[in-house]
């Protein structure tokens, strides 16, 4: 076959651009860090890449959700240590208004007031609030609690959480279940406190003593929601800790995926450089030289 001038040429001017191309590629991943800067440069290292950075969105997901569990948990652990402070008085002063040769008409009508005052506390922690809504209404809407007649306006609903593959965790504790129910025998917590409060005004030992146990009740009810949100809010924090492990673990694996070996992309561009150079050169002397060549 022959080969003519414009053949060589060709030829040459191909094998230029395709190493111009490599050495384009190879400053491409040096500039990103990314091997991976289109599906096709390597396909099973793209779909590996597309799909840890799925995962990520979803742990991503499940970090934010956990936050809010934590948040809402953390804020009833602490509403329900204030109420417990607060039943400590409240049963400080029933043992006070008991004691008959102590108490007397006027110091038993300030402890009433007192124990009124407590009451209208306790409702203030039982409305309290997360984002604008009650945190022990379950998914009702508005206040946990009537704050005059302290009636109950929520329901029994749980907030449960999808913190992680496969775990739920309910991020809410209703009013009933620290409080008490308003249908129970005793009442709930102010029922009883405001019966504690009008025996204690009266000066009637019997009623006084009898509330004083329905509170003993209340007080070991508010303990255990204590307990069980403590317990939510500790098991939450071990999974968001292995979560945070395996969410590190899914960043390496990414960065394994796509990112350069800054070594081996520095060697490669070099090499590219310089494969690229001696081509150029070779090039040049190979071509035939043009006519203005020889009328030099």
């Amino acid at each position: 076959m022959r080969v003519t001038t414009n053949m060589v040429v060709r030829s040459s001017l191909n094998d230029l651009n395709r190493s111009m191309l490599r050495l384009r590629d190879s400053q491409t991943d040096l500039s990103t860090g990314k091997v991976l800067q289109k599906v096709s440069d390597d396909p099973l290292r793209a779909m590996d890449s597309l799909k840890i950075r799925g995962e990520l969105r979803r742990a991503d997901q499940r970090s934010r959700i956990a936050d809010d569990a934590q948040t809402r948990l953390r804020m009833a652990d602490t509403a329900l240590v204030s109420g417990l402070d607060l039943l400590t008085r409240a049963k400080e002063l029933a043992v006070r208004a008991s004691n008959s040769g102590v108490a007397d008409a006027a110091s038993r009508a300030a402890i009433g007031v007192e124990m009124s005052a407590i009451r209208d506390e306790m409702l203030a922690v039982a409305n309290t609030e997360y984002l604008g809504r009650s945190i022990f209404n379950g998914t009702a809407a508005g206040q946990a609690y009537d704050p005059t007649t302290g009636s109950y306006l929520g329901n029994a609903a749980a907030i449960n959480r999808d913190v992680a593959d496969g775990i739920t965790i309910a991020a809410n504790i209703t009013g009933e279940q620290v409080f008490g129910a308003q249908a129970s025998p005793a009442g709930d917590m102010f029922a009883v406190l405001d019966r504690l409060s009008a025996s204690i005004v009266a000066g009637d030992q019997a009623a006084i003593e009898a509330e004083h146990a329905n509170l003993d009740t209340a007080t070991e009810q508010l303990q255990a929601a204590t307990a069980e949100v403590g317990s939510r809010a500790a098991r939450l924090d071990g999974i968001r800790t292995r979560s945070a492990a395996d969410e590190a673990g899914l960043r390496e694996r990414l960065s394994l995926t796509e990112d350069v070996d800054l070594a081996e992309a520095l060697i490669s561009m070099q090499a590219d450089e310089n494969a690229y150079t001696a081509a150029l050169q070779a090039t040049a002397r190979v071509l035939t030289p043009s006519l203005l060549d020889y009328l030099r």
